[in-house]
């Protein structure tokens, strides 16, 4: 059987997915086993489009019931020019509730509606991104949320920034940082806080509970 039937099987299959709130998941697999209780196992290499996202695998499990999704080994999810790489991903498709974990995850993400560098005042293809690596990931595709957890490093217009925690909003163009937080600044400054907010759209920020060392102008 080859990839075609499966896929086209696959997306019978998954046809209560979009029963109701007409959402479809497409699927193409090398080998699918379809067990009791609607579930089907993916093997040897799967791939899944939803919406406007792509992932990559090289193996899975969907349950039919829950309408959950799994997949593992060498994971790597695209959705526009956002981009996140682990080792394993949970997906509640009803909810739209995604969660990386496994390793370090890699996370290349884009403030919506910033792809083409022409919103919002963003000239000369200038776009508002952040590059993360963290031990989860967690994205609520219907609230725009990001939420890494564990050890966070991120970069974004040559700010450094390290925490336990980074919530993106994108609604509010705001990064929240939390927890041990440490940041250094493009002019090489750097603080130390309890808590950051970092405005995306105009550089601004405010940090709670900081320490922070300046060279004075002229020093010398």
């Amino acid at each position: 059987m080859n990839r075609k039937i499966i896929g086209l099987m696959l997306l019978l299959v998954l046809i209560a997915v979009s029963a109701t709130a007409e959402r479809k998941v497409f699927i193409d697999a090398e080998t699918a086993r379809f067990l009791e209780d609607d579930v089907v196992h993916f093997e040897d290499g799967v791939q899944i489009r939803y919406e406007e996202m792509i992932i990559n695998a090289l193996r899975g499990e969907y349950l039919g019931e829950e309408e959950e999704l799994t997949l593992e080994e060498n994971v790597v999810a695209v959705q526009r020019k956002n981009q996140v790489k682990s080792e394993k991903m949970w997906m509640d498709l009803q909810e739209e509730y995604i969660f990386f974990s496994g390793g370090r995850v890699e996370t290349l993400y884009y403030l919506r509606g910033q792809e083409n560098g022409e919103e919002n005042g963003e000239e000369n293809g200038e776009e508002r991104m952040v590059e993360m690596w963290s031990d989860t990931l967690e994205m609520w595709e219907q609230r725009g949320e990001v939420l890494a957890k564990g050890s966070v490093e991120a970069l974004h217009d040559d700010m450094e920034l390290e925490a336990d925690e980074v919530l993106i909003e994108e609604e509010k163009d705001l990064l929240t940082a939390i927890g041990n937080v440490y940041v250094i600044r493009p002019d090489g400054s750097w603080f130390r806080a309890e808590k950051a907010e970092y405005n995306m759209e105009d550089g601004t920020m405010v940090a709670y509970k900081m320490e922070s060392e300046f060279e004075l102008r002229g020093s010398p």
